[in-house]
């Protein structure tokens, strides 16, 4: 017999809900919602509490079906249709995301972050005239946002003229009177309209400010980072490395694209992916969170791995840890999930290899090679100076190092020496690298060398890598949409009396020719954008 709903009883427990979420108590929220959900299935309010919630928990399935029946219930919570969106957006169902903020601009023109998000998608989708409207619609909605600012200007450039522009220029000038984190969003969206304009030194003061701001709310233990880069090759030494050959998992599918943020691993992406056997699956964490528990850990420094027990770890522990890799990428990816046999319409059926760009795996190289042998790394290398600096240019939440110029240049050092550790252990055929200059100065011949370094057959498409239609979800989501020009490497770059921490930090990594202010090709702050 169908209980009658019981909304006083209902209320009172969502109310309880919403107690446990405000704490941050999210597995008793779901229970309050649950519980709440039972008692009277017809509250579109504890619905929408209850997908927000399994959102939270990463339980996004769940979340989408409870978020179609708070819609059901009340199609014009732009709280629901906001929130499917966010969720979509999560599972990488963009077009759906898209759907779904657009829904909830138009059952409230107002919603900002609807506008702000629906962008994100548009841009990573390469819609990027749709994307800078929905940006623009946002600034129209919430004018005193600087991240909407920040994300306009990174989609387009900007003419000194347009109105976006005139108003930032107020709010640099009310700067105050914003908290120390949205300073920060707006120098850095100032700077950049201030280099499309080509007010180039006073770009370059925004983007000082910017960062001053950011470092100071980032916690970032430099020299624990360093510690760690320079133990790594005291472990993983050519004698270790030997003796634990093979021993892992024999899969071949994965491709690493590691080094530097900014120094065009998204273009090698962008052109494997235009192959037809391989899958571009972006920037992933999942070989990070697969190490977690398979390998002991030094109890005295919770990064080191303890080097006794990788010494004595045999052949099981490490095809566990190739393994689970692979369980974890293909749970997340229906792309690399085994296709029905003789199933076409599955994309998997064709795909041999896939890419994993998470640039930082560069630090774990060594485990990779050894969980999973028969993988390829591809070192995506840029100059130093262009490197450093079109990191300096952008706000990285997860990149901690890179908002003092002094602290950026002795990572990319520390770096530098650990990937030319990895060139000299690794067997030969393991890993290239690439350099992004010559990969622009001679693009036909680098990218046979990609395809062969991977065992791919040539295939013509990966010349055309900006006609193909995938998500980018990295702030290069514009470059790889448009051939390469060789004039692009040619940009300004800052006095150099202001970069003198960043040559310092720097090191011998940098020509003596470049400290001396002879300059250096393709040092630019900013990217090109259309």
């Amino acid at each position: 017999m169908k209980q009658d709903p019981q909304p006083a009883a209902a209320s009172e427990l969502r109310a309880e809900g919403d107690a446990c979420a405000a704490r941050g108590e999210l597995d008793g929220a779901l229970q309050h919602y649950e519980t709440a959900r039972a008692l009277d299935p017809t509250d579109a309010l504890v619905q929408q509490r209850l997908a927000a919630t399994l959102a939270a928990l990463n339980r996004f399935p769940e979340a989408v079906v409870r978020y179609h029946e708070a819609i059901a219930l009340d199609p014009r919570d732009t709280d629901s249709h906001h929130g499917l969106g966010w969720t979509l957006e999560q599972m990488h169902r963009l077009e759906q995301a898209v759907d779904a903020y657009r829904e909830a601009t138009r059952v409230n023109p107002q919603a900002d972050g609807s506008y702000n998000n629906m962008g994100n998608c548009l841009q990573a989708l390469g819609r990027f005239d749709e994307a800078h409207e929905a940006y623009r619609r946002a600034i129209e909605a919430a004018p005193q946002v600087p991240l909407y600012y920040r994300n306009f200007v990174q989609s387009r450039r900007l003419a000194a003229d347009d109105p976006v522009f005139l108003a930032m220029e107020r709010l640099v000038g009310d700067a105050a009177s914003f908290t120390p984190a949205d300073q920060a969003e707006l120098h850095f969206a100032y700077g950049q309209a201030l280099s499309d304009v080509g007010r180039n030194d006073a770009s370059f003061d925004h983007f000082l400010k910017g960062n001053a701001l950011h470092r100071a709310g980032v916690r970032y233990n430099e020299a624990e980072t360093l510690g760690l880069f320079a133990h790594l090759p005291e472990l993983m030494t050519s004698g270790l490395l030997a003796a634990k050959r093979g021993l892992g998992d024999v899969w071949q599918t994965p491709v690493f694209i590691v080094g530097m943020p900014r120094s065009g691993s998204t273009l090698i992406e962008q052109i494997l992916a235009s192959h037809p056997q391989v899958f571009g699956a972006g920037e992933r964490t999942e070989f990070g969170e697969a190490l977690v528990g398979c390998i002991r850990r030094d109890p005295g420094d919770p990064l080191r791995i303890d080097i006794e027990a990788l010494e004595n770890v045999g052949a099981a522990p490490l095809r566990t840890l190739g393994a689970d890799y692979l369980r974890r990428m293909r749970n997340a990816l229906p792309e690399l999930q085994s296709p029905t046999p003789n199933d076409e319409r599955n994309p998997a059926a064709n795909y041999t290899h896939f890419t994993d760009k998470y640039p930082f795996n560069f630090i774990n190289l060594g485990l990779i090679h050894l969980a999973m042998p028969n993988a390829r790394f591809i070192h995506s290398r840029r100059a130093p100076l262009p490197t450093c600096l079109s990191i300096f240019s952008r706000i990285f939440h997860d990149v901690p190092f890179s908002y003092d110029l002094g602290e950026l240049g002795r990572y990319y050092r520390a770096y530098d020496a650990l990937m030319a550790h990895w060139q000299r252990m690794l067997p030969e055929g393991v890993m290239i690298e690439v350099k992004y200059e010559e990969l622009v100065a001679d693009f036909e011949a680098n990218v046979r060398r990609l395809l062969a370094h991977c065992g791919l057959d040539w295939d013509e498409r990966c010349l055309s890598f900006y006609q193909t239609a995938r998500q980018v979800n990295t702030a290069s989501s514009a470059q790889v949409r448009r051939p390469l020009y060789k004039t692009s490497l040619q940009r300004w770059q800052p006095r150099h009396a202001l970069l003198q921490p960043l040559f310092d930090g720097l090191g011998p990594v940098l020509a003596p020719a470049h400290r001396q202010g002879a300059g250096e090709v393709g040092t630019s702050v900013t990217e090109h954008r259309s």
